[in-house]
């Protein structure tokens, strides 16, 4: 059993090996602070449970608690451990999801064996990932739980995607599968009523930290930083690394995200929503499209893009990428190394490194694109069929 398993177990051991060594020696990770964000999610609990406004807390790098005040509910089992230890539970949890969920994913489009060891590891040792388990982060939860939710579908799916939403708000862009006649009833219809349920507990949590947030706080996007943040990868920082400033970033973004969210839509509709992996292949495409349009979007939040480039290459016809493995690999690496980081010095430098920099800074947004173009491409007819199910949305026999 124990040697079955071995094409799982080495690549995954050797990954979470890896996220060790980035912590003891803090080894290409100079930026980020360990526990950083789970200090935060602590201390938007305690002030919670204190009866304190959420979102006064700032820390001494000058940032604030920015997810409703559900989030600051859910986060308050952490206060029972000391800080240290809640920031390795954290990360143990971090793993066993990313784990059991990419391993599930996986074998859904056909992977097998030494295919899925490597591809799950790929996602941990993801700089995305590394991030994520450096700074004891919550979006892997979020971006699993929206794209798992769409995978599996029916009232579980929809109850994971709902949640998603509720922690972060950006996932509720799921919603745009009203436009498939099959998922209003199955999906969004659930999705909409466990969301406004979990939603309407935060308000009742913290009326006051709920009030301001949803009318001001969530629309402030300088609260969290500016679109020329060096490991900003959203079409506003594609901009802003290029040399545009603030405004003209944000506009010019604002525009671009009209016809990326229409393609969303339009993918929305033709899902074969009774398709496990027609239905995995939307749900990633919506976590890479809410990384583009959001004004800032840290390496964390976009796990889904080195999930989408192994299960892409996986069984490339199942997801849509008819453009090859070359060019899925092409839309991988960049999310393997820290090329945001690397960029930064080189554009410190001055000179022309410099340039270089500007282009190390573009190939996170350009693969984000490349994701994008790759998953919206429908699979040819059939490709989908007989692939395994998640959950029982739909019993009907695949298309001949």
């Amino acid at each position: 059993m124990v040697r079955a398993r071995l094409p799982v177990l080495v690549p995954v051991g050797l990954a979470v090996a890896w996220l060790l060594l980035l912590v003891a020696t803090g080894w290409g990770t100079a930026s980020w602070e360990r526990g950083y964000d789970l200090a935060v999610y602590r201390h938007g609990a305690a002030d919670l449970l204190a009866g304190r406004d959420v979102y006064l807390r700032v820390t001494d790098r000058g940032h604030y608690f920015v997810y409703p005040p559900l989030a600051a509910a859910l986060f308050t089992p952490l206060l029972l451990l000391p800080a240290t230890a809640a920031v390795w539970v954290w990360d143990a949890l971090l793993v066993a999801v990313t784990v059991l969920a990419g391993t599930r994913l996986l074998r859904l489009l056909g992977a097998r064996g030494w295919g899925v060891g490597l591809g799950v590891a790929a996602v941990l040792v993801s700089d995305p990932f590394a991030e994520a388990f450096v700074l004891g982060q919550v979006s892997p939860l979020v971006v699993l739980g929206l794209v798992a939710g769409c995978a599996v579908a029916g009232r579980r799916g929809a109850a994971l995607a709902a949640l998603a939403a509720a922690v972060k708000v950006t996932p509720a862009l799921v919603l745009v599968a009203v436009a498939n006649p099959a998922a209003r009833r199955r999906f969004v219809a659930p999705t909409v009523v466990v969301g406004g349920v979990v939603t309407l507990l935060g308000a009742l949590a913290a009326p006051a930290s709920w009030r301001s947030y949803f009318t001001d706080l969530l629309w402030d996007s300088a609260r969290v930083a500016a679109p020329g943040t060096p490991t900003n990868n959203s079409l506003a920082g594609a901009f802003a690394h290029a040399g545009l400033a603030a405004g003209p970033s944000s506009a010019l973004a604002a525009v671009l995200a009209v016809p990326v969210v229409v393609l969303t839509v339009l993918v929305a509709r033709g899902v074969a929503w009774s398709e496990a992996a027609d239905r995995l292949r939307f749900g990633l495409l919506v976590s890479l499209v809410t990384c583009l349009v959001s004004p800032v979007t840290w390496s964390h939040h976009a796990l889904a893009a080195p999930l989408a480039a192994v299960l892409l290459l996986a069984r490339p016809r199942a997801a849509g990428a008819r453009g090859g493995a070359v060019l899925v690999t092409a839309a991988l690496v960049p999310w393997l190394l820290p090329v945001l980081q690397w960029g930064a010095a080189l554009q410190a430098g001055g000179g022309p490194g410099a340039v270089a920099g500007v282009l190390l800074a573009e190939t996170r947004p350009l693969a984000l694109l490349l994701l994008v173009l790759l998953l919206a491409r429908p699979p040819r007819r059939g490709a989908v069929a007989g692939v395994g199910r998640l959950s029982g949305a739909s019993r009907r026999p695949p298309s001949p």
